[in-house]
């Protein structure tokens, strides 16, 4: 049941741009009533410090509003029809929060916030319903907003300007600074499309820049912490946006750095970036600014830089400090120890996280010791920048595993069951096909309507192999095609795929 509900549970979580943070106390600053803070929060399960499903249902940040001195949190509930309660503890009892605003798809609640350093404990009540393959679930959750204070000042946070100032006027640019040929490292901040705030793109790029200068031509690189969910960069150049160069891509980092030229470092340059959530099949667009600090211009050092060595094989066996309690420990470490998988940390495997088409062909192209070659530029989306996936990228659509839509892979699109199932046939049928030949299977599935023509048939010979089972739901063995897998149930599959192959 815990997996039919991940589906429902996932649900993109919008960030802003934080203001003014709270002081120590919340309601104790004079001047205050018309303030709102906003404050980065997790939700934690009742009983250990481990993240809660149904926080994917919860808006971070929550906004803390100072009101005839007191302070309320304001919280916003995603896909609200599910939501049938939202109650916080108020001394030995819980009481209702307070409905603020809905719509269709949310709900803003909002509750007397009187110690926002300890941990708010709340009951939620959820039940989802009408979902096609998937009975009703009703479920109560026992659990802990935790709010973020790490960054909250001691003092008075700041105010509206008096208004005896003068209103600003428009300031001259400040002009360029002459910069010699090199390699520089530049701080900088990305600003709202309108507003005098940060964006809040702000928090998925790393900081400082790098500036390139050869011949006077300046180029400046980005390093974005969020390759997954960001699908396009563009900067503004002669009156129209224009994609940004991919210079790199670090899969198990989920980084990725851009470039682009600049006429000049003083001049605002206006940024579009575009941001897919696959869970939540949900594309965003976003504006801003990108503001360069020339003051804090540094060249880059590179008297004694060490030259890189070559990465060195992994040693066996492989384990990672996350997988202890997991079903798919096994098959993990057996996958890692053979260089076939990596964590994405150098001690962390994150099981439960989700896996994407590409990682998924990444791990079947080295578990297959697929012919790698120079990138050829097969699929318009995997670029030959890309160098951390696309040489096995296309070495996968060479041995016909995958095929890509319109010419895209979608790369960064999460991978589902029949997807995988799919993928996992073909590379069996490459590496040896008289595996297949005169497979049976005795297991229907109670949702074979659902899975699309393209993989049925993949789907049958997986489950004739032993590669997937489906889960037991009410009594029947349900498959569910189009949920989105783990990297823990990537890993089982591809260790079954293996053993099949032998």
């Amino acid at each position: 049941m815990k997996k039919n509900l991940m589906v429902f549970l996932t649900a993109i979580l919008l960030v802003f741009t934080a203001l003014p943070a709270l002081p120590s106390s919340a309601a104790e600053t004079e001047g205050q009533k018309e303030h709102a803070y906003e404050m980065p929060f997790k939700v934690w399960k009742q009983d250990v410090d481990e993240k809660s499903t149904a926080g994917d249902y919860l808006k971070s940040p929550l906004t803390v509003k100072i009101e005839d001195g007191k302070a309320f949190a304001y919280v916003t509930l995603l896909q609200s029809q599910f939501w049938q309660s939202l109650k916080v503890q108020d001394g030995k009892d819980f009481v209702d929060t307070t409905v603020v605003s809905e719509d269709k798809d949310s709900r803003v609640v909002k509750f007397e916030l009187k110690d926002y350093t300890k941990p708010v404990n709340v009951k939620a009540h959820i039940i989802v319903t009408g979902i096609p393959g998937m009975p009703p679930y009703d479920h109560v959750y026992d659990l802990r907003f935790v709010i973020d204070s790490s960054n909250v000042p001691t003092g008075k946070p700041e105010t509206d300007k008096p208004e005896t100032e003068k209103p600003e006027t428009e300031k001259p640019e400040t002009p360029e600074v002459s910069v010699e040929d090199g390699e520089y490292t530049i701080g900088y901040k990305v600003l709202h499309e309108e507003e005098e705030k940060d964006s809040s793109m702000m928090r998925y790029m790393e900081t400082p820049a790098m500036v390139s200068v050869k011949d006077g031509k300046k180029t400046v690189s980005l390093k974005l912490t969020n390759n997954e969910q960001i699908t396009e960069v563009q900067v503004k150049k002669d009156g129209e946006f224009v994609d940004a160069t991919v210079v790199s891509v670090d899969e198990a980092a989920n980084s990725r750095i851009v470039s682009f030229e600049v006429a000049d470092l003083a001049t605002t340059v206006d940024m579009s970036f575009t941001v897919f959530v696959a869970q939540a099949n949900h594309t965003g667009h976003y504006k801003a600014r990108l503001v360069l600090d020339q003051d804090s211009m540094k060249p880059v050092v590179t008297e004694e830089e060490p030259t890189e060595e070559p990465e060195e094989e992994i040693e066996v066996p492989v384990t990672f400090k996350d997988i202890n309690n997991t079903w798919a420990k096994p098959y993990i470490e057996a996958l890692a120890s053979k260089g076939f998988v990596k964590g994405k940390t150098a001690d962390t495997f994150a099981p439960n996280d989700k896996m994407t088409r590409s990682q998924f062909a990444l791990v079947i192209a080295r578990a297959l010791d697929l012919p790698k070659q120079d990138a050829e530029g097969t699929f318009s989306d995997v670029s030959k920048e890309m160098t951390n996936i696309v040489q096995e990228v296309e070495a996968a659509h060479r041995a016909g595993i995958i095929n890509g839509d319109n010419g895209k892979f979608n790369p960064n699109a999460e991978i589902t069951r029949q997807q995988m199932a799919t993928m996992i046939i073909r590379a069996i049928e490459y590496k040896d096909a008289t595996v297949l030949e005169n497979v049976k299977s005795d297991i229907v599935f109670a949702d074979e309507a659902h899975i699309n023509d393209y993989a049925k048939e993949s789907v049958a010979l997986a489950a004739g192999l032993g590669i997937i089972d489906g889960n037991e739901v009410k009594g029947k063995k349900m498959f569910e095609p189009k949920m989105g897998a783990t990297r823990a149930h990537a890993m089982k599959m591809v260790y079954n795929m293996l053993e099949a192959i032998k």
